[in-house]
């Protein structure tokens, strides 16, 4: 069994997903966030099968929930499962051809779309600000399709090499 640790990278994730600081912070799912984890915690083992009760322990989730999450992660080809002894997943693509908008999109979007709700007495009218939102939408998904697993392995190294106190200068 592998050990368990504090990947950098993670804390890398949410700053490369939400640069914008704590106050401004567009949130993704949590289904989402415990996919993009997952995903990254098979990827420091790419060929090794990991199961799904370790990543439970890991992520202090329910397997069943984590379940649910591989279910759509398999069904949209993101990994593969290993059966018998030693079996669990693993990834089915090399880590640069995931994108976290990858994994992001086999979890959120596959839910059956929500039909937008209009007034009967203006049928046919959208409001402006919908296009706003589907335009930002669109900004955040093409953001996230550009960060690959193996971009986040990178900017982990890159945080893991920066000093503890970056703020101290010497005099």
């Amino acid at each position: 069994m592998r050990q368990q640790k504090s990947y950098g990278y993670l804390q890398t994730m949410k700053l490369l997903v939400f640069p914008y600081g704590k106050d401004k912070i567009m949130k993704l799912s949590s289904r989402s966030d415990y996919a993009a984890k997952a995903m990254l915690e098979l990827s420091m083992t790419p060929n090794k099968p990991v199961n799904l009760a370790y990543l439970a322990q890991v992520e202090n989730i329910s397997v069943s929930y984590l379940e649910q999450i591989f279910a759509l992660l398999r069904k949209h080809n993101l990994v593969k499962s290993i059966r018998g002894p030693g079996g669990g997943y693993i990834l089915s693509k090399p880590l640069n051809e995931i994108s976290i908008g990858d994994i992001v999109k086999a979890i959120d979007l596959d839910k059956p779309s929500q039909k937008a709700v209009t007034d009967d007495n203006e049928a046919g009218h959208r409001p402006a600000s919908h296009a706003m939102w589907d335009q930002l939408s669109y900004i955040v998904h093409d953001y996230l399709n550009h960060i690959t697993l193996a971009d986040m392995h990178e900017a982990g190294r890159t945080q893991e090499q920066r000093p503890e106190n970056s703020d101290h200068v010497a005099a």
